[in-house]
């Protein structure tokens, strides 16, 4: 029996114009049944009429006698025998039971709410614990499913705040080539602030998201699994068919795998309670998506970043190599879903394939960048310099070797920078106040240096002497008493001739 699911998309095709024999060729059906369908003008599909079952007429009788003997259906075949002078077999009795839902809880299945082509798509993430090159580490597996047609995309990721989630969105879009009206979420932080269901308020950068491609955020109401339950049965199938019994090698390869199963089995097995594969209610589905801007920017995020001692950069515990020039420099780092680039101001430094770890790699050095990264460089002349100002110097240095690993060079840099432009017994006076608390952060001990500095300079000379000569101080009084007898209680304060 062709589903109803179908039967609207073979509606839906001929209203946009489409011959019944595209129609069938699309959708893998008999033409005949596309031209009954089409016939009838109807997407409900007719419950067939039959001979009446023999035990309908003592439907009500069956409800009584399940009552009375406690479920026990063994009892209602002998009763019903004794009572009404019926004898039906066992199995015929549990069918009849089964098909009418005599005794059974009334369930609604989750996920059964219909809505109309290219008005709502669902989007969750569930963790998984995958062996990737040997290793057994926890991804997060982000999925965006369609109401209608239950086409879906995956990817894993290693972890999913809003940046990842405005990039996986975006290659969802890109994937189905269009967006739904409404996306419908959980309440997860990464796309709502605060509030829940109805009440939620969706963050500002996520707002903006919306108004690119044109749809809104919907997060269902708390316990409300019927709302999600698309997307979440889908979970339960990349687990129990995707995931099981494959190996990766890298991240990488964990995604590609993911695509060829979305092309080859998840969107385009048949799901029996639609009577179709997602691939074919998505050609119904297809033109009911809002069509993509003629711009989709690719995103991104912005961190300040430090380049050490060695020319490498740090993002997420990788290190990516930067040129010579930059080497002690503060540079832009732009990361996208799969690149990570070095930029000063406008100039872009060095661009590298972004590092996941799960390969093992933890370094990346582009061609002319090797030099650096073997062994570490050789001391500046700033530390002699800074060692000449005596013993305590050199035990701080020897300290923030440590503390500070492969940023020690930097640290020396901006350590004489500092000394460059102070006074060496203020600059001594700081680092001795700054190891004497296990500060070795450059910058806080310039903090330090201006402490001092301020209060010298509003710290006034004083002369005891003449204080502690006066009565009043001896008394205790911070100032001696005012002399009132020049004024008079009761006069008026002269006028100003002026007036």
């Amino acid at each position: 029996m062709i589903s109803q699911e179908l039967r609207m998309a073979v509606l839906t095709l001929k209203g946009q114009g489409h011959s019944s024999r595209k129609i069938a060729q699309d959708l893998e059906l008999g033409r005949n049944a596309v031209r009954e369908i089409i016939a009838s003008g109807r997407a409900q599909v007719m419950a067939r009429q039959g001979k009446p079952h023999r035990l309908e007429p003592f439907i009500d009788g069956l409800r009584t006698l399940h009552a009375e003997c406690r479920g026990n259906l063994v009892r209602v075949r002998e009763e019903l025998a004794a009572r009404h002078g019926v004898s039906v077999p066992y199995t015929t009795l549990t069918r009849f039971f089964r098909t009418r839902g005599i005794g059974q809880e009334e369930k609604e299945r989750v996920g059964r709410i219909v809505t109309a082509p290219g008005e709502e798509a669902q989007h969750d993430t569930s963790p998984y614990l995958i062996e990737i090159g040997g290793k057994r580490v926890k991804r997060q597996c982000a999925s965006l499913v369609l109401g209608y047609s239950r086409f879906m995309h995956i990817r894993f990721y290693e972890k999913f705040d809003r940046f990842h989630c405005k990039a996986f969105l975006t290659d969802s879009f890109r994937a189905m080539a269009g967006v739904c009206r409404r996306i419908v979420v959980d309440n997860s932080h990464v796309v709502i602030v605060c509030g829940t269901g109805r009440n939620a308020q969706v963050s500002s950068e996520m707002e903006a998201f919306e108004k690119r491609f044109g749809f809104r955020f919907m997060a269902h109401e708390l316990g409300d699994a019927n709302r999600s339950g698309k997307v979440e049965r889908r979970f339960w199938h990349v687990e129990t068919n995707f995931l099981a019994g494959r190996t990766f090698r890298s991240d990488d390869d964990l995604n590609n795998q993911a695509q060829t199963w979305l092309d080859q089995t998840a969107n385009a097995s048949r799901i029996r309670e639609l009577g179709a594969s997602p691939r074919e209610l998505f050609i119904a589905e297809k033109p009911h998506l809002t069509a993509l801007p003629l711009y989709v920017p690719e995103v991104y995020q912005l961190h300040r970043r430090d380049v050490d001692g060695y020319g490498y950069v740090h993002l997420h515990g990788m290190r990516y190599s930067a040129p010579a020039k930059a080497l002690g420099r503060t540079v832009t780092v732009r990361e996208t879903q799969g690149e990570v680039i070095l930029l000063d101001g406008h100039e872009e430094l060095a661009r590298h394939r972004k590092l996941m770890g799960s390969d093992g790699r933890t370094q990346s050095t582009l061609p002319g960048h090797e030099r650096r990264g073997h062994r570490p460089p050789a001391a500046p002349a700033e530390e002699s310099r800074i060692k000449a100002l005596g013993p305590v110097m050199a035990g701080y240095l020897d300290r923030l070797r440590v503390q500070r690993g492969h940023r020690y060079i930097w640290s020396v840099k901006k350590l004489y920078a500092i000394l460059c432009q102070y006074k060496n017994e203020d600059f001594l006076r700081a680092v001795e106040l700054a190891a004497a608390h296990n500060l070795y952060d450059v910058a806080r001990i310039e903090g330090i240096l201006l402490q001092n500095l301020a209060r010298q300079e509003y710290l006034l000379p004083l002369e005891p002497q003449d204080y502690e000569d006066s009565p009043g101080f001896i008394k205790g009084a911070g100032t001696p008493p005012s002399d009132m007898s020049s004024y008079e209680v009761g006069t008026k304060p002269e006028e100003d001739d002026n007036d």
